[in-house]
């Protein structure tokens, strides 16, 4: 498997282009490894590591969480899960 600074790029890429099929959007903070994931509900959540590819997902209480929070924190788990997987299955360049 590749190093986790080479493996960052492909894993934001993907996870991107998987966002996109469930119409969330990425936005990517000033902090490093720290991202914001706004939902067409308006929900927000935190995606952030500090050892990749250990990520970690905080949901924000901005407004009333509902049943179709869950089904999208569900969807962003499978997809940073998926994401990870394809990335230690698949290594594009050794290391």
């Amino acid at each position: 498997m590749q190093n986790s600074s080479n493996l960052i790029p492909e894993f934001e890429t993907l996870f991107r282009q998987k966002l996109k099929l469930n119409n969330c959007k990425l936005k990517k903070k000033k902090q490093e490894n720290n991202y914001e994931i706004i939902t067409p509900a308006k929900d927000v959540f935190l995606m952030y590591w500090c050892d990749f590819p250990e990520i970690n997902l905080i949901y924000q209480p901005i407004g009333i969480r509902t049943k179709q929070t869950i089904v999208y924190e569900r969807a962003i788990r499978s997809h940073i899960n998926y994401c990870v997987s394809s990335l230690q299955d698949n290594p594009q360049t050794p290391v």
